[in-house]
């Protein structure tokens, strides 16, 4: 990555973003990119490029990602009971031990893990703002929050279980998110 100063007036920085091998050669160059000067919150995606699909682009610009036909200013609308269901094919019920999984199970479980928690930190974050400053339940579910975001920057490694149990550690991180975007909706009404 190189940092130059930008010659265009509304650009807060500008970079070339390229890989180097071992030996220092340009292996992919992705080109430049300019950071604009904008007082709009970044997406809280972990993802870069950011995703440019209709229902990505709708939330970074305030929307709802489900919102009714009738155009009413209703939040996501999320499916916590489909979230639990994955999370039990890939832990098994809460309190046992998880079932064997076979790596293309893995695979496609790690993906949709990766979705639902993507999906539901936002929400997560939208529910703790709502919460007073001092409410301890709001500081737990910020440091969920946190927690989910490092595992979704995580990779595999074979120390800790490889795919499999990256999977499950993602599982269980959701498994606390959907507690607390539960418990955030109790404490709100």
């Amino acid at each position: 990555m190189q940092a130059t100063s930008p010659n265009d007036p509304g650009v807060k920085m500008t970079l070339r973003v390229y890989q180097v091998d071992r030996y220092g050669t340009v292996t992919q160059d992705r080109g430049t990119v300019k950071v604009l000067n904008s007082d709009e919150p970044l997406s809280l995606s972990t993802a870069y490029p950011p995703c440019g699909c209709q229902t990505c682009r709708a939330t970074r610009r305030g929307g709802a990602v489900n919102t009714p036909p009738n155009g009413s200013n209703a939040t996501a609308l999320i499916d916590i009971a489909t979230i639990r269901e994955t999370i039990e094919r890939i832990l098994g019920p809460e309190g046992a031990e998880a079932p064997p999984s076979a790596p293309i199970e893995v695979e496609t479980g790690t993906a949709v893990l990766r979705g639902h928690l993507e999906l539901l930190i936002p929400e997560v974050a939208k529910r703790a703002a709502r919460l007073p400053k001092d409410s301890v339940s709001r500081y737990c579910a910020l440091a969920c929050i946190g927690e989910a975001r490092r595992k979704l920057d995580a990779e595999p490694s074979p120390r800790f279980g490889g795919p499999a149990g990256h999977a499950r550690r993602l599982a269980r991180v959701l498994r606390a998110l959907c507690d607390h975007y539960e418990n955030a909706g109790h404490a709100q009404r």
